[in-house]
């Protein structure tokens, strides 16, 4: 029987941003980052039974707590102030083949600035040279344009586009990263 460890992550500096551990004590800033109406819309999460709020607290457990060995969560912060500004995380990770489906979400009042997008080329990075990642597939929502952009921006290409599994109408864009 193979068993994994969680990873450690040793913080990475950008220009703009920083990307470390989150703390325990920074949960309550999770929460209300994940509770954000602007942000709720875009996470693609699957639901699950019972409360809202005892899932929310579920979520908050998983991403601050590390004992996912196929799942990286990591906090963004601007590097001129110490408050959790948004998440990044490489989920569903799978070591024998060397992919990861990318994660992120970032506050709305740092929306449009470029941060998303160079903590996800930071992640990535790490990713791809600590992790030995070889394929990384994101997805938005049709509609989100932003995320969109942060996906190409950091070099993956729109592989296709489904329906959602929820019967909305809506369309979910799947975008990969291939690295040899």
């Amino acid at each position: 029987m193979i068993t994994y460890e969680t990873v450690g992550f040793m913080a990475q500096q950008g220009a703009a941003v920083e990307l470390r551990t989150m703390l325990p004590a920074e949960g309550d800033r999770l929460k209300m980052l994940l509770s954000h109406p602007d942000v709720q819309r875009h996470i693609l999460h699957r639901s699950t039974a019972g409360s809202q709020p005892a899932h929310l607290d579920q979520l908050v457990n998983r991403m601050l707590y590390p004992y996912d060995p196929c799942a990286l969560h990591v906090g963004i912060y601007r590097k001129d102030a110490p408050e959790l500004i948004g998440t990044a995380s490489l989920q569903s990770w799978n070591r024998h083949e060397g992919k990861a489906v990318l994660g992120y979400m970032l506050d709305p009042v740092w929306w449009g600035q470029g941060l998303a997008t160079e903590a996800i080329g930071l992640l990535l990075g790490y990713g791809m040279r600590e992790l030995r990642l070889t394929h990384v597939e994101g997805r938005c929502r049709g509609d989100n344009l932003r995320s969109e952009r942060v996906m190409l921006k950091n070099g993956l290409t729109l592989e296709r586009i489904m329906p959602m599994a929820d019967g909305s109408g809506d369309v979910m864009k799947v975008f990969t990263l291939l690295h040899k």
